[in-house]
C-alpha cells in the first residue's frame, strides 16, 4: 500500500468514481427493466381479457368496489 498522500488521494477519488459509475448504471438498468416489465404486463393484459377482468376484480375488492 502506498504511503504517499497524493497517491492515496488519487486512489480514493478513482474508487469514488468507480462506485458512482456502478450505481448510476445499476439505477439506469433497473429503470429499463421496470419499464420493460410494465410494457410486457400491459401487453399480456391487453391480449387476455379474462386475466384483465380478474385483476380488475381483485383491485376493486381492495378498494371497496364490487
Amino acid at each position: 500500500m502506498p504511503s504517499d498522500n497524493l497517491t492515496l488521494i488519487g486512489l480514493g477519488l478513482a474508487g469514488l468514481f468507480i462506485v458512482w459509475l456502478v450505481f448510476s448504471m445499476i439505477k439506469k438498468v433497473f429503470g429499463l427493466v421496470l419499464l420493460a416489465a410494465l410494457v410486457i404486463g400491459a401487453y399480456v393484459l391487453w391480449n387476455n381479457p379474462a386475466m384483465l377482468q380478474s385483476l380488475l376484480d381483485t383491485v376493486g375488492g381492495f378498494f371497496g368496489g364490487r
